[in-house]
Protein backbone atom coordinates (compact mmCIF):
# COMPACT_ATOMS: atom_id res chain seq x y z
CA UNK A 1 0.00 0.00 0.00
CA UNK A 2 3.04 2.55 0.82
CA UNK A 3 4.55 1.49 -2.68
CA UNK A 4 1.73 2.47 -4.48
CA UNK A 5 1.01 5.68 -2.24
CA UNK A 6 4.45 6.80 -3.52
CA UNK A 7 4.35 5.92 -6.83
CA UNK A 8 1.27 7.94 -6.68
CA UNK A 9 2.98 10.62 -5.61
CA UNK A 10 5.75 10.58 -7.52
CA UNK A 11 3.65 10.73 -10.53
CA UNK A 12 1.99 13.50 -9.45
CA UNK A 13 5.16 15.36 -9.09
CA UNK A 14 6.46 14.32 -12.39
CA UNK A 15 2.89 15.13 -14.08
CA UNK A 16 1.55 18.17 -12.66
CA UNK A 17 -1.52 18.65 -14.94
CA UNK A 18 -2.45 15.44 -14.46
CA UNK A 19 -5.10 16.30 -10.96
CA UNK A 20 -7.24 19.34 -10.63
CA UNK A 21 -5.46 21.65 -8.48
CA UNK A 22 -7.97 23.96 -6.33
CA UNK A 23 -7.01 27.47 -6.43
CA UNK A 24 -8.35 30.43 -3.89
CA UNK A 25 -9.04 33.46 -5.66
CA UNK A 26 -9.52 36.72 -3.63
CA UNK A 27 -10.49 40.23 -4.38
CA UNK A 28 -10.44 43.26 -1.53
CA UNK A 29 -10.86 46.48 -1.96
CA UNK A 30 -8.78 48.35 1.23
CA UNK A 31 -9.98 52.23 1.00
CA UNK A 32 -7.30 54.28 0.40
CA UNK A 33 -4.52 52.00 2.14
CA UNK A 34 -1.13 53.34 1.90
CA UNK A 35 2.36 52.13 3.03
CA UNK A 36 3.07 52.81 6.87
CA UNK A 37 5.99 54.86 5.98
CA UNK A 38 2.95 56.78 3.83
CA UNK A 39 1.36 57.13 6.47
CA UNK A 40 3.25 58.78 8.53
CA UNK A 41 3.62 61.82 5.98
CA UNK A 42 -0.11 61.41 5.34
CA UNK A 43 -1.03 61.95 8.99
CA UNK A 44 1.36 65.09 9.52
CA UNK A 45 -0.11 66.67 6.69
CA UNK A 46 -3.46 66.17 7.93
CA UNK A 47 -2.77 67.35 11.33
CA UNK A 48 -1.03 70.53 9.96
CA UNK A 49 -3.43 73.93 10.22
CA UNK A 50 -4.91 75.24 7.07
CA UNK A 51 -6.38 78.71 6.14
CA UNK A 52 -9.11 79.67 3.80
CA UNK A 53 -7.69 82.13 1.47
CA UNK A 54 -10.61 84.22 0.46
CA UNK A 55 -9.05 85.11 -2.63
CA UNK A 56 -8.66 81.79 -3.86
CA UNK A 57 -11.74 79.94 -1.89
CA UNK A 58 -9.27 77.59 -1.01
CA UNK A 59 -8.23 76.18 2.44
CA UNK A 60 -4.59 76.16 2.28
CA UNK A 61 -1.11 74.37 4.15
CA UNK A 62 -0.92 77.88 6.94
CA UNK A 63 0.84 78.28 10.19
CA UNK A 64 -1.99 77.98 12.38
CA UNK A 65 -5.80 77.49 12.09
CA UNK A 66 -8.08 74.61 11.05
CA UNK A 67 -6.54 71.14 11.16
CA UNK A 68 -6.98 68.79 7.59
CA UNK A 69 -8.87 66.51 9.75
CA UNK A 70 -11.40 69.04 10.30
CA UNK A 71 -12.13 70.30 6.68
CA UNK A 72 -15.19 70.16 4.64
CA UNK A 73 -13.81 66.67 2.28
CA UNK A 74 -15.69 65.76 -0.42
CA UNK A 75 -15.98 65.18 -3.95
CA UNK A 76 -14.56 68.84 -5.56
CA UNK A 77 -13.46 70.14 -2.10
CA UNK A 78 -12.43 73.50 -1.62
CA UNK A 79 -8.87 72.32 -0.26
CA UNK A 80 -5.47 72.72 -1.87
CA UNK A 81 -4.63 69.56 -1.52
CA UNK A 82 -3.64 66.77 -4.18
CA UNK A 83 -5.52 62.90 -4.10
CA UNK A 84 -3.68 62.01 -6.74
CA UNK A 85 -0.55 62.20 -4.46
CA UNK A 86 -1.93 61.33 -1.10
CA UNK A 87 -5.15 60.24 0.58
CA UNK A 88 -7.95 62.69 1.97
CA UNK A 89 -8.06 63.13 5.12
CA UNK A 90 -11.57 61.86 5.57
CA UNK A 91 -10.87 58.26 4.69
CA UNK A 92 -11.74 56.72 8.14
CA UNK A 93 -15.42 57.94 9.71
CA UNK A 94 -17.23 57.15 12.58
CA UNK A 95 -20.74 55.65 11.56
CA UNK A 96 -22.32 58.69 11.73
CA UNK A 97 -19.25 59.81 9.01
CA UNK A 98 -17.57 62.26 11.31
CA UNK A 99 -14.25 62.15 10.62
CA UNK A 100 -12.21 60.46 12.76
CA UNK A 101 -8.05 62.02 12.97
CA UNK A 102 -5.67 58.74 12.72
CA UNK A 103 -2.23 58.11 14.49
CA UNK A 104 0.13 56.69 13.89
CA UNK A 105 -0.03 54.38 16.50
CA UNK A 106 -3.85 53.18 15.63
CA UNK A 107 -2.41 52.95 11.61
CA UNK A 108 0.32 50.38 12.79
CA UNK A 109 -1.93 48.09 14.78
CA UNK A 110 -5.06 48.35 11.58
CA UNK A 111 -2.09 47.19 9.28
CA UNK A 112 -1.55 44.17 12.20
CA UNK A 113 -5.15 43.05 12.01
CA UNK A 114 -5.04 43.21 7.98
CA UNK A 115 -2.20 40.69 8.44
CA UNK A 116 -4.23 38.61 10.53
CA UNK A 117 -7.58 38.83 8.84
CA UNK A 118 -5.66 38.30 5.35
CA UNK A 119 -3.79 34.93 7.04
CA UNK A 120 -6.78 33.57 9.02
CA UNK A 121 -10.21 34.66 7.28
CA UNK A 122 -8.50 34.49 3.52
CA UNK A 123 -5.80 32.52 3.42
CA UNK A 124 -5.71 33.22 -0.64
CA UNK A 125 -3.38 31.79 -3.03
CA UNK A 126 -4.09 34.54 -5.59
CA UNK A 127 -5.45 37.97 -4.34
CA UNK A 128 -6.04 41.18 -6.29
CA UNK A 129 -6.14 44.56 -4.29
CA UNK A 130 -7.59 47.92 -5.12
CA UNK A 131 -6.78 50.88 -3.88
CA UNK A 132 -3.70 50.47 -2.50
CA UNK A 133 -0.98 52.97 -3.00
CA UNK A 134 1.75 50.32 -4.50
CA UNK A 135 3.94 46.86 -3.38
CA UNK A 136 5.04 47.97 -0.38
CA UNK A 137 1.79 49.23 0.90
CA UNK A 138 0.82 45.15 0.29
CA UNK A 139 3.83 43.89 1.98
CA UNK A 140 2.64 45.79 5.02
CA UNK A 141 0.00 43.85 5.52
CA UNK A 142 0.67 40.36 4.04
CA UNK A 143 1.00 36.98 6.38
CA UNK A 144 4.77 36.41 7.25
CA UNK A 145 6.21 39.77 6.55
CA UNK A 146 5.21 38.31 2.69
CA UNK A 147 8.08 35.78 3.20
CA UNK A 148 5.53 33.62 1.53
CA UNK A 149 4.08 35.65 -1.62
CA UNK A 150 5.20 37.67 -4.76
CA UNK A 151 4.21 40.87 -5.31
CA UNK A 152 2.96 42.96 -8.56
CA UNK A 153 2.20 46.60 -8.52
CA UNK A 154 3.08 50.07 -10.03
CA UNK A 155 4.16 53.82 -9.03
CA UNK A 156 2.28 55.54 -11.82
CA UNK A 157 -1.10 56.92 -12.09
CA UNK A 158 -2.65 57.95 -8.95
CA UNK A 159 -2.35 56.72 -5.03
CA UNK A 160 -5.14 54.30 -5.77
CA UNK A 161 -3.75 51.76 -7.49
CA UNK A 162 -3.97 47.96 -7.99
CA UNK A 163 -1.97 44.83 -7.05
CA UNK A 164 -1.50 41.39 -6.84
CA UNK A 165 0.02 38.66 -4.46
CA UNK A 166 -0.28 35.20 -5.25
CA UNK A 167 1.81 32.32 -3.44
CA UNK A 168 5.94 31.92 -4.33
CA UNK A 169 5.03 28.70 -5.01
CA UNK A 170 3.64 29.81 -8.60
CA UNK A 171 7.07 31.28 -9.40
CA UNK A 172 7.86 34.98 -10.55
CA UNK A 173 5.45 36.34 -13.20
CA UNK A 174 5.27 35.41 -16.91
CA UNK A 175 3.07 39.01 -17.25
CA UNK A 176 2.67 41.91 -14.92
CA UNK A 177 1.31 44.57 -17.24
CA UNK A 178 -0.12 48.25 -16.91
CA UNK A 179 -3.47 47.65 -18.71
CA UNK A 180 -3.68 51.45 -19.61
CA UNK A 181 -6.26 51.91 -21.32
CA UNK A 182 -8.92 51.39 -18.69
CA UNK A 183 -7.43 54.42 -17.67
CA UNK A 184 -9.10 56.40 -20.72
CA UNK A 185 -5.58 57.96 -21.35
CA UNK A 186 -5.86 58.32 -24.82
CA UNK A 187 -9.26 60.32 -24.25
CA UNK A 188 -9.24 62.26 -20.94
CA UNK A 189 -7.26 64.94 -19.17
CA UNK A 190 -4.87 64.07 -16.73
CA UNK A 191 -6.78 65.38 -14.24
CA UNK A 192 -9.77 63.06 -14.88
CA UNK A 193 -8.02 60.15 -16.08
CA UNK A 194 -9.18 57.26 -13.86
CA UNK A 195 -7.66 53.94 -12.82
CA UNK A 196 -6.26 51.22 -14.91
CA UNK A 197 -6.36 48.05 -14.53
CA UNK A 198 -3.65 45.37 -13.84
CA UNK A 199 -3.03 42.47 -15.46
CA UNK A 200 -1.17 39.39 -14.16
CA UNK A 201 0.33 35.60 -15.91
CA UNK A 202 1.30 32.79 -14.24
CA UNK A 203 2.51 29.42 -15.11
CA UNK A 204 0.38 27.29 -12.58
CA UNK A 205 0.85 23.42 -13.04
CA UNK A 206 2.37 24.39 -16.40
CA UNK A 207 -0.55 26.13 -17.69
CA UNK A 208 -0.72 29.38 -18.78
CA UNK A 209 -3.31 31.39 -16.59
CA UNK A 210 -4.13 35.28 -16.96
CA UNK A 211 -5.71 37.43 -14.30
CA UNK A 212 -7.17 41.51 -14.68
CA UNK A 213 -7.41 43.42 -11.68
CA UNK A 214 -10.38 46.22 -12.42
CA UNK A 215 -11.75 49.45 -10.05
CA UNK A 216 -13.83 50.75 -12.58
CA UNK A 217 -15.42 54.62 -12.72
CA UNK A 218 -17.88 54.72 -9.51
CA UNK A 219 -20.98 56.71 -9.20
CA UNK A 220 -22.80 54.28 -11.89
CA UNK A 221 -23.59 51.21 -10.18
CA UNK A 222 -27.67 50.30 -11.02
CA UNK A 223 -30.05 50.61 -13.27
CA UNK A 224 -32.63 50.49 -10.98
CA UNK A 225 -31.61 53.98 -9.12
CA UNK A 226 -34.09 57.00 -9.33
CA UNK A 227 -33.33 59.02 -11.49
CA UNK A 228 -32.83 56.16 -13.88
CA UNK A 229 -29.16 55.41 -13.81
CA UNK A 230 -28.54 53.57 -17.37
CA UNK A 231 -24.81 52.59 -18.85
CA UNK A 232 -25.92 54.92 -21.62
CA UNK A 233 -25.59 58.10 -19.64
CA UNK A 234 -28.86 60.58 -19.21
CA UNK A 235 -27.57 62.91 -16.25
CA UNK A 236 -25.54 66.06 -18.10
CA UNK A 237 -21.64 66.20 -19.10
CA UNK A 238 -20.73 64.93 -15.44
CA UNK A 239 -22.62 61.84 -15.24
CA UNK A 240 -19.90 59.36 -14.50
CA UNK A 241 -21.87 56.68 -16.19
CA UNK A 242 -20.96 58.59 -19.58
CA UNK A 243 -16.76 57.74 -18.20
CA UNK A 244 -17.82 53.87 -16.98
CA UNK A 245 -19.15 54.10 -21.07
CA UNK A 246 -15.78 54.81 -22.24
CA UNK A 247 -14.43 51.83 -20.35
CA UNK A 248 -16.47 48.91 -21.46
CA UNK A 249 -14.66 49.08 -24.94
CA UNK A 250 -11.02 48.39 -23.30
CA UNK A 251 -12.30 45.97 -20.93
CA UNK A 252 -13.90 44.13 -23.82
CA UNK A 253 -10.65 43.99 -25.58
CA UNK A 254 -8.30 42.54 -22.73
CA UNK A 255 -10.64 40.29 -22.69
CA UNK A 256 -10.96 39.32 -26.09
CA UNK A 257 -7.51 39.53 -26.59
CA UNK A 258 -6.18 37.73 -23.46
CA UNK A 259 -8.54 34.65 -24.25
CA UNK A 260 -7.00 33.81 -27.34
CA UNK A 261 -4.16 31.80 -25.56
CA UNK A 262 -5.97 30.28 -22.55
CA UNK A 263 -9.37 29.96 -20.94
CA UNK A 264 -7.61 29.96 -17.72
CA UNK A 265 -8.89 33.75 -17.26
CA UNK A 266 -10.19 35.13 -13.99
CA UNK A 267 -11.54 39.16 -14.21
CA UNK A 268 -12.07 40.25 -10.92
CA UNK A 269 -12.03 43.10 -8.49
CA UNK A 270 -14.14 46.31 -7.82
CA UNK A 271 -16.39 47.12 -11.02
CA UNK A 272 -18.13 50.08 -8.82
CA UNK A 273 -21.53 48.35 -10.90
CA UNK A 274 -23.65 45.94 -9.95
CA UNK A 275 -24.01 43.98 -12.95
CA UNK A 276 -26.65 41.71 -11.42
CA UNK A 277 -29.30 44.11 -11.55
CA UNK A 278 -28.39 44.27 -14.93
CA UNK A 279 -29.54 41.21 -15.55
CA UNK A 280 -32.89 41.51 -13.63
CA UNK A 281 -33.77 45.12 -15.61
CA UNK A 282 -35.76 44.81 -18.33
CA UNK A 283 -34.33 45.95 -22.06
CA UNK A 284 -31.48 45.66 -24.59
CA UNK A 285 -27.65 45.61 -24.18
CA UNK A 286 -27.09 48.52 -26.52
CA UNK A 287 -29.58 51.14 -27.03
CA UNK A 288 -29.91 50.71 -30.99
CA UNK A 289 -30.65 46.63 -29.79
CA UNK A 290 -28.00 45.63 -32.20
CA UNK A 291 -26.45 42.04 -31.16
CA UNK A 292 -23.26 42.78 -28.43
CA UNK A 293 -21.36 40.17 -30.73
CA UNK A 294 -20.84 42.61 -33.24
CA UNK A 295 -18.17 45.79 -33.52
CA UNK A 296 -20.16 48.45 -30.96
CA UNK A 297 -21.01 51.72 -33.54
CA UNK A 298 -19.63 54.68 -32.03
CA UNK A 299 -22.78 56.12 -32.10
CA UNK A 300 -24.18 53.41 -29.97
CA UNK A 301 -24.51 52.80 -26.05
CA UNK A 302 -23.88 49.88 -23.70
CA UNK A 303 -26.29 50.18 -21.39
CA UNK A 304 -25.78 46.73 -19.96
CA UNK A 305 -21.86 46.21 -19.47
CA UNK A 306 -21.32 42.61 -18.45
CA UNK A 307 -23.57 41.57 -21.58
CA UNK A 308 -21.40 43.64 -24.08
CA UNK A 309 -17.84 42.48 -22.62
CA UNK A 310 -18.53 38.69 -21.92
CA UNK A 311 -20.73 38.37 -25.07
CA UNK A 312 -18.32 35.30 -26.14
CA UNK A 313 -17.43 36.33 -29.22
CA UNK A 314 -14.58 35.54 -30.32
CA UNK A 315 -14.89 31.83 -29.42
CA UNK A 316 -13.41 31.00 -26.15
CA UNK A 317 -13.73 34.17 -24.57
CA UNK A 318 -17.07 33.48 -22.56
CA UNK A 319 -16.53 33.87 -19.21
CA UNK A 320 -18.71 33.21 -16.41
CA UNK A 321 -20.13 35.44 -13.39
CA UNK A 322 -19.52 33.55 -10.38
CA UNK A 323 -23.02 33.73 -7.96
CA UNK A 324 -22.03 35.66 -5.14
CA UNK A 325 -22.98 34.53 -1.13
CA UNK A 326 -23.12 35.42 2.05
CA UNK A 327 -22.60 32.51 4.49
CA UNK A 328 -22.60 34.70 7.82
CA UNK A 329 -25.60 33.42 8.90
CA UNK A 330 -29.18 32.54 7.27
CA UNK A 331 -30.30 36.26 7.33
CA UNK A 332 -27.16 37.67 5.83
CA UNK A 333 -27.48 35.37 2.68
CA UNK A 334 -31.25 35.82 2.63
CA UNK A 335 -30.68 39.54 2.15
CA UNK A 336 -27.70 38.64 -0.40
CA UNK A 337 -29.71 36.73 -2.32
CA UNK A 338 -32.97 39.59 -2.37
CA UNK A 339 -30.25 42.23 -2.81
CA UNK A 340 -29.22 41.02 -6.72
CA UNK A 341 -32.60 41.60 -8.10
CA UNK A 342 -33.67 44.59 -6.04
CA UNK A 343 -32.47 47.81 -4.48
CA UNK A 344 -33.62 47.15 -0.87
CA UNK A 345 -32.59 49.09 1.64
CA UNK A 346 -33.34 47.46 5.13
CA UNK A 347 -31.21 44.68 3.56
CA UNK A 348 -28.46 46.95 2.67
CA UNK A 349 -28.68 48.34 6.51
CA UNK A 350 -28.80 44.96 8.29
CA UNK A 351 -25.87 43.44 5.91
CA UNK A 352 -23.84 46.81 7.41
CA UNK A 353 -24.58 45.63 11.23
CA UNK A 354 -21.25 44.22 12.81
CA UNK A 355 -22.62 40.61 13.36
CA UNK A 356 -23.78 40.41 9.76
CA UNK A 357 -21.04 41.63 6.79
CA UNK A 358 -20.27 44.34 9.09
CA UNK A 359 -18.74 46.47 5.85
CA UNK A 360 -19.92 49.94 4.61
CA UNK A 361 -20.12 48.65 1.14
CA UNK A 362 -21.04 44.97 1.28
CA UNK A 363 -22.25 44.00 -1.76
CA UNK A 364 -23.34 44.72 -5.59
CA UNK A 365 -19.74 46.21 -6.43
CA UNK A 366 -16.78 43.20 -6.69
CA UNK A 367 -17.21 40.47 -8.85
CA UNK A 368 -15.01 37.39 -10.09
CA UNK A 369 -15.44 35.97 -13.66
CA UNK A 370 -14.13 32.87 -14.76
CA UNK A 371 -12.71 31.59 -18.00
CA UNK A 372 -13.89 28.16 -19.54
CA UNK A 373 -10.58 26.65 -18.17
CA UNK A 374 -11.78 27.08 -14.61
CA UNK A 375 -14.88 25.40 -12.62
CA UNK A 376 -16.46 26.32 -9.43
CA UNK A 377 -19.25 24.26 -7.82
CA UNK A 378 -20.01 26.90 -5.24
CA UNK A 379 -20.54 30.49 -4.90
CA UNK A 380 -17.98 33.42 -4.49
CA UNK A 381 -18.52 34.34 -0.96
CA UNK A 382 -18.30 37.40 1.03
CA UNK A 383 -16.28 37.17 3.87
CA UNK A 384 -17.35 39.21 6.85
CA UNK A 385 -15.50 41.88 8.51
CA UNK A 386 -17.91 42.15 11.44
CA UNK A 387 -16.82 44.64 13.76
CA UNK A 388 -13.57 45.52 12.19
CA UNK A 389 -15.52 47.29 9.29
CA UNK A 390 -16.21 49.62 12.20
CA UNK A 391 -14.05 52.84 12.81
CA UNK A 392 -14.12 54.74 16.48
CA UNK A 393 -12.72 58.18 17.57
CA UNK A 394 -10.47 58.22 20.32
CA UNK A 395 -11.82 59.11 23.83
CA UNK A 396 -9.98 59.46 27.23
CA UNK A 397 -9.78 56.06 27.62
CA UNK A 398 -8.56 55.00 24.73
CA UNK A 399 -6.01 57.75 23.47
CA UNK A 400 -6.14 55.78 19.75
CA UNK A 401 -8.93 55.73 17.39
CA UNK A 402 -10.00 52.32 16.69
CA UNK A 403 -9.70 52.06 12.50
CA UNK A 404 -12.18 50.07 9.86
CA UNK A 405 -10.32 47.33 7.89
CA UNK A 406 -11.60 48.73 4.94
CA UNK A 407 -15.29 49.92 3.48
CA UNK A 408 -15.69 46.80 1.52
CA UNK A 409 -15.71 43.26 2.60
CA UNK A 410 -13.59 40.76 0.55
CA UNK A 411 -14.81 38.46 -2.21
CA UNK A 412 -13.34 35.00 -2.54
CA UNK A 413 -13.72 32.05 -4.96
CA UNK A 414 -12.22 28.61 -5.42
CA UNK A 415 -11.76 27.53 -8.67
CA UNK A 416 -10.07 24.22 -10.00
CA UNK A 417 -9.67 23.01 -13.46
Amino acid sequence: MMRISTIFSIFLLLCPGAYARELKVATWNLGWHVSKAEATTWIAKCSAPFQLNGATGLWEPAESGTPGWELPWGRNAPISWNISVLPPCDVFKTPGFDTVPVTEAAYVKRSGQLTTFIENKIAPDVIAFQEVSGEQAVRDVLPNDGADYLVCSFGSHKVQRLAFAWKKEFGPAVECEVEDALSLSSSLAEKDRVRPGLALALTIDGKLTRFLDVHLKSGCVSPFDNPPDALDGNAGDDDPCITLQQQVVPLEKWIERKSADTNRVVVLGDFNRNVWHETHEPGKTRTDGSDPKSELPSTVKVRKLIDEVNDGAPEGSKLTLLDEACPINTASDEACKRLKSAKMSDDEKLLKRSENLGCRNPVGLDHIMIGAGFSSPHPAEKVALGRQGRTLSASAEHPNPLLSLSDHCPLTAVVSD
